[in-house]
């Protein structure tokens, strides 16, 4: 298959979006999770509970290294069980975190500045010390997470694994991280640094950064869309072969008008909404359309990943 100006121009805008939250990312576990000791979760928290115990046994690595080595085999189960574009995305998010995390915010002016935000835990605790932290270190990684897989890319490591679970599990991508980084914070926390405090709020940056990844990221949720026409056979058409989603469709009289009219009936995964309205518009401008979510699928609903 050829590879058109727009495929070259939507992948360059995915890889700067890989680069934008994975650079968000990079800041929140540097400048926010680290200096109050916390634990960023999935990949990069596994890196640093890794580093901890190497620390704690006298030895030293890089974080950012790290981050890339326990990545390496996730990206080859992302290749696998997602899709090739998505893991080559996830390749080039460890890549970026891995430079950003060791080269850029860990040295240099930027260390300088890492190093000023840990008074927050001593000279400003009256503004929170370590909940300031642990607040805004879960608002940003959820956010950067939740931005990366709304686009189809992804900030690597656990973000991948949830990619496979939602795909081939339907379980959310921001409750399966919640699960892996609780764990995550008990091991840390309660048992390698011995402080049930760390973990607690540990805890609290988990809780905001799953409800901001599901709240910005919509992928694998649905939606359901019923569709008053006079050209429900092209829209149903198009909705088809340009989506691959069923319709039903319904035949109605308007109450007022006494006119009739086409209503369909489909469910789509949430991202595809615009692609549907966009749809719609081309062959009704006068469509009227509702919009409602859905809780639960069950039968023959084709689950896609985005890349």
């Amino acid at each position: 298959m050829k590879y058109s100006r727009k495929q070259f121009l939507d992948d360059l805008f995915r890889i700067a979006i890989v680069v934008v939250a994975n650079v968000i990312l990079a800041l929140a576990t540097v400048w926010f999770l680290e200096p109050a000791h916390l634990y960023a979760g999935g990949a990069t928290g596994l890196a640093q509970l890794i580093v901890r115990i190497i620390n704690k046994c006298g030895g030293s690595f890089n974080l950012g290294l790290m981050i890339f080595l326990i990545n390496v085999p996730i990206i080859l189960v992302g290749w696998r069980f997602v899709s090739h574009r998505f893991a080559l995305f996830s390749a080039v998010a460890i890549l970026v975190q891995w430079i950003f995390t060791d080269y850029v915010f860990g040295s240099g002016p930027f260390e300088a500045l890492s190093k000023d935000i840990e008074t927050i835990n001593g000279t400003m605790s009256n503004y929170g010390g370590i909940l300031t932290l642990a607040i805004f270190g879960g608002l940003l990684a959820g956010f950067a997470s939740g931005l990366a897989l709304k686009f189809g890319t992804s900030t690597g490591g656990i973000d991948v694994l949830g990619q496979v679970f939602a795909l081939h599990k339907g379980i959310s991508i921001g409750m399966f991280t919640l699960i892996f980084n609780v764990l995550i914070a008990f091991v840390g926390g309660a048992w390698l640094q011995g402080s049930l405090i760390v973990t607690l709020f540990t805890c609290v940056r988990l809780i905001l950064n799953s409800w901001v990844t599901d709240k910005v990221h919509t992928s694998y949720s649905y939606t359901s869309l019923n569709i008053f026409t006079s050209q429900g056979d092209a829209i149903a058409k198009d909705i088809m072969e340009k989506l691959n989603r069923g319709c039903t469709i319904f035949e109605g009289t308007g109450a007022y008008t006494h006119k009739e009219h086409t209503e369909l009936y489909c469910v789509l995964s949430t991202y595809e909404l615009d692609k549907a309205k966009a749809i719609i518009m081309k062959h009704d401008p006068k469509a009227f359309i509702v919009v409602a979510p859905v809780k639960t699928v069950r039968g023959n609903f084709i689950k896609k990943t985005i890349v």
